[in-house]
């Protein structure tokens, strides 16, 4: 009876560890207001990374270890299309960067513009501050969603390059964060039940 209660306490560790699942965040930005940075539950935003300085519609310079945002020129946030949204100033064509606050492995959000528009380009970063993927993003007329994947996990994002002269709007966001590994407690446990196990063995 024993042996076959930790063979199941070794099943549902081993489990465990295999089966921990991602998880899907929508970033609420209800309460969000205008500012130099905003924060929002799961995320927070800004014009450029520590490490980057703002030109215009473009980012000079590389993210800083750790990545982390710094609060540069003014976010306004408008009531568009039943929530809110962001627009970088001035006129609504600066950058915009994303600091998440865990791993993610993919991520959505909404851009929007008024007059004809070329490509923006989009840079993911790790939590060290390493770019791990870039993207010159063609962008849909009028407003659509965008979702990018598939190239590893990362902590932060910017958007810039944005040459649209009404400005880009940005709203909708949400992300997969990544599995998060268990506790060195956990694998612990694991590791002193099929020891135990073991033992007992060796006793009978």
């Amino acid at each position: 009876m024993r042996k076959s209660l930790l063979t199941r306490g070794v099943f549902l560790i081993a489990i465990l560890l295999v089966c921990t699942p991602a998880l899907a965040v929508n970033i609420n930005l209800s309460g969000a207001v205008s500012g130099t940075s905003i924060v929002a539950p799961e995320s927070s935003f800004a014009e450029s990374f520590a490490g980057q300085t703002v030109s215009g519609i473009s980012l000079v310079g590389s993210p800083t270890n750790p990545l982390s945002l710094l609060p540069s020129g003014t976010l306004d946030v408008e009531f568009f299309n039943g929530s809110n949204s962001i627009l970088p100033q001035p006129d609504n064509t600066a950058p915009l960067c994303v600091l998440l606050d865990s791993l993610a492995s993919q991520v959505s959000w909404t851009m929007g513009f008024a007059d004809s528009s070329g490509p923006v380009q989009i840079d993911f970063y790790a939590a060290n501050g390493s770019l791990v993927h870039s993207v010159s993003q063609a962008l849909t007329s009028g407003y659509a969603s965008y979702d990018f994947s598939g190239f590893g996990n990362f902590l932060g994002f910017s958007i810039s390059e944005n040459v649209d002269p009404a400005g880009l709007r940005y709203q909708d966001f949400s992300y997969t964060a990544s599995a998060v590994p268990l506790p060195g407690a956990v694998w612990l446990l694991g590791s002193g039940l099929m020891g135990l196990m073991g033992f007992r063995k060796k006793i009978f």
